[in-house]
């Protein structure tokens, strides 16, 4: 008997990844759209991020040093969105995305998270339910944005061929 070797997790992983992510992209206008609406998913998450770091020390007048994990965070952030651009590149037309292997561990990391910060912000009250809203806004920008750039990008449509049809005046 065979047995399947890979993880629940890396299932739902590509089962999420083809069956929902992938239609959507197929439907999007243009070149390698999929790569831009992720970019800017992940760009968004990047802002969130900021405003999740910056709302604390307005508000509480927390310094830079009480909220390191936060700077860190978004330190982190800006990192990966700077990786995911410069090789965004290596993706093809036609061809399998290799960014669709490079990421997936991040992608399946990063739902349990993004779950996770889902829970908090419906359980927390108050301004700190704010807080955690930013979170995980940011988180789910993050996780759909790894999703669109991780789809295959397919080749452009090809244009139908308009058939001119001449038709004789009914009127000579």
């Amino acid at each position: 008997m065979s047995q399947n070797k890979n993880g629940i997790f890396v299932q739902i992983d590509y089962w999420l990844l083809d069956n929902v992510f992938q239609p959507i992209t197929n439907r999007l206008p243009g070149e390698k759209s999929n790569l831009r609406l992720g970019m800017n998913l992940m760009l968004g998450s990047v802002i969130f991020s900021f405003a999740f770091l910056l709302m604390p020390l307005f508000f509480f007048d927390i310094g830079f040093f009480s909220s390191t994990y936060n700077l860190l965070s978004c330190v982190m952030v800006i990192c990966f969105y700077m990786y995911v651009h410069r090789n965004q590149s290596l993706v093809r037309e036609g061809f399998v995305n290799p960014l669709r292997y490079f990421l997936s561990g991040i992608r399946i990391i990063s739902i349990p998270f993004t779950l996770y910060g889902i829970y908090v912000w419906m359980t927390s009250v108050g301004m700190m339910g704010r807080f955690t809203m930013l979170y995980s806004i940011s988180n789910i920008l993050s996780v759909c944005g790894l999703y669109f750039i991780s789809c295959n990008v397919n080749p452009p449509k090809k244009k139908e061929e308009q058939k001119i049809v001449f038709a004789e005046n009914p009127f000579s």
